[in-house]
C-alpha cells in the first residue's frame, strides 16, 4: 500500500488530495503542515512519495527539499513540488533542485493522480502503477490506453477518466456527482447530461461487454463485479 507525505498548511489542499487519492487502489496518506515536521515525517514513515508545498509556514519548501536529499534515509523519496508558484522559472527552479515533478495549484484531481502514479512507475518499475485489469479490460494512466479482450479502445479523454473511475471502484455504485467532480478540475462544473453522454458512449465501444456499466437508479452508474 504506497504511503503518501504530504507537507501542506491549507487544510482544504490536503482534503484535496485526500479525496484523490480515493480513486485509485489503496493509498495512505499522512499530512504535516510545517517545515521543521517535514523531515522528522519522513524519517519516521518512510513514505513511498512526498506532496511538497512551496510557501510554509515559517520556511521555504525548498529548503525542504535540499534537506530530504542531503539524508541518507529520505533522499531516494521521490518529491513532487505541489504548489501555487506557476512561473516557468520556479518550476525550472523545483527541477533543479531534485523534484521529480512540479503541480501547480489548481490541480485537477485525476491530473494529480496520474503524476503521483507515474512518478511511483519511473521509481519503482517493477510495480503496476496506474495500472487496472478487470473483465477482459485494461486501463492504463502512465500512457492513457485502453484495450478490451487486447484489443485498443480509442476513448476520450473524460472518457477514459469515467470509465478508469468505474472501474478502480468495481463492484461500488459511485454517484453522478462524484463522478463529475472527480473528473474535472476542483471548482469546474460539468454538466450531468455530459457525463450520460460519455457513459453511453462508452457502452457503444464496449459493444457485447457495454453492460459492464450498470445503471444505478436515481444515484449513477457502477462497474459490475465478477466474470462478464
Amino acid at each position: 500500500m504506497p504511503q503518501v507525505l504530504i507537507v501542506e498548511d491549507d487544510p482544504q489542499i490536503v482534503a484535496a488530495v485526500e479525496k484523490t487519492l480515493t480513486l485509485a487502489p489503496a493509498f495512505m496518506l499522512r499530512a504535516v503542515a510545517t517545515p521543521d515536521q517535514a523531515l522528522p515525517a519522513a524519517l519516521s514513515l518512510r513514505p513511498d512519495i512526498i506532496l511538497l508545498d512551496i510557501r510554509l509556514p515559517g520556511g521555504d519548501g525548498r529548503a525542504v527539499l535540499k534537506a530530504l536529499k542531503e539524508h541518507a534515509v529520505t533522499r531516494a523519496i521521490p518529491v513532487i513540488f505541489l504548489t501555487g508558484l506557476a512561473g516557468e522559472g520556479d518550476k525550472v527552479l523545483g527541477l533543479n533542485l531534485g523534484a521529480d515533478d512540479y503541480i501547480a495549484k489548481p490541480f485537477g484531481a485525476m491530473e494529480l493522480l496520474a503524476r503521483i502514479q507515474s512518478v511511483l512507475r519511473r521509481c519503482r518499475p517493477q510495480g503496476e502503477g496506474g495500472l487496472i485489469a478487470a473483465e477482459g479490460l485494461r486501463l492504463d494512466w502512465d500512457d492513457r490506453s485502453a484495450a478490451l479482450d487486447g484489443h485498443p479502445l480509442r476513448l476520450q479523454p473524460k472518457e477514459f477518466e469515467v470509465l478508469y473511475l468505474l472501474a478502480a471502484h468495481r463492484g461500488r455504485a459511485l454517484s453522478r456527482g462524484f463522478l463529475i467532480e472527480n473528473t474535472s478540475s476542483y471548482g469546474a462544473a460539468v454538466a450531468t447530461r455530459s457525463l450520460d453522454t460519455h457513459v453511453k458512449n462508452l457502452r457503444k465501444k464496449l459493444g457485447r461487454k457495454a453492460g459492464l456499466i450498470e445503471t444505478v437508479p436515481k444515484l449513477g452508474y457502477r462497474f459490475r463485479a465478477g466474470r462478464a
